[in-house]
């Protein structure tokens, strides 16, 4: 299930997300959801693997 959100940024970074989801093919929402993935990734290789438990 997909769980939808308002995300306040500044309008600066909102412009530069765009930027880079045109260079590769997505959209700004798709950005920064590719991105949160990627951060979790590492997170999890870093730290630990997180359990959807511990949410």
């Amino acid at each position: 299930m997909d769980v939808k959100f308002t995300m306040v940024m500044p309008e600066e970074l909102a412009h530069k997300m765009t930027y880079i989801g045109k260079y590769y093919g997505r959209s700004r929402i798709k950005e920064i959801e590719w991105a949160c993935k990627e951060y979790v990734k590492q997170f999890e290789k870093e730290v630990d693997k997180i359990k959807l438990e511990d949410t």
